[in-house]
């Protein structure tokens, strides 16, 4: 099942790479699945790609209710950061909108060229209805971090709802990455990391 998730999401950052977007650092487990972040060519997007894996729980629960196991989920997430700071969202997940998002949710099916199709439209329109407003270009992995936390920030403050933990954030307050794969990491990618 892990490989299939890690699969899918590999497919995810190759569709991305077509559509002109350049991947940003590598794939990180991510409780039970795996994300990847990637840039547009031109610095105005980025996207968080993430692959949710169901839980042995959750999938034994679906297969009695159902008669079927769910495969891993896979949503994307396209945001634009403009010099009002407020922030355009295209999204596939079912994420909580914040104060000065513009967010539009798609189904959770459409694929990654639809997303980047769509997002790209409501560029246009946000700075053709809002002039003089411009896009905040993003250059490198560090400023797409600083943007995310910004608008992370933003989504605390506005509803009060606070992030995950996950490894990469649990490493940043000091933890040791043995110890933050332990405790946010994916429990099978954790085993095979800490193998001696």
């Amino acid at each position: 099942m892990i490989d299939a998730a890690k699969h899918l999401l590999h497919k995810a950052v190759q569709e991305l790479e077509r559509c002109g977007f350049q991947p940003l650092g590598s794939i990180v487990a991510q409780g039970s699945g795996w994300s990847a972040g990637a840039l547009a060519a031109d610095g105005s997007t980025w996207v968080e790609v993430d692959i949710s894996q169901p839980g042995l729980r959750s999938s034994l629960q679906q297969l009695f209710k159902t008669g079927e196991l769910r495969d891993a989920a896979c949503t994307a997430q396209f945001t634009t950061e403009f010099n009002n700071h407020s922030y355009l969202v295209t999204t596939t997940s079912d994420e909580a909108c914040a104060a000065g998002v513009e967010l539009e949710r798609l189904p959770p099916q459409t694929s990654i060229a639809v997303l980047v199709l769509r997002h790209m439209q409501r560029i246009e329109m946000a700075l053709r209805d809002s002039h003089p407003l411009k896009i905040l270009i993003h250059t490198c992995a560090d400023e797409v971090e600083a943007a995310r936390q910004r608008a992370r920030a933003r989504h605390i403050q506005t509803t009060g709802v606070t992030a995950p933990i996950t490894v990469a954030g649990l490493r940043d307050l000091g933890v040791a990455p043995r110890w933050a794969l332990l405790i946010a990491g994916d429990c099978a990618a954790t085993a095979e990391a800490l193998q001696p």
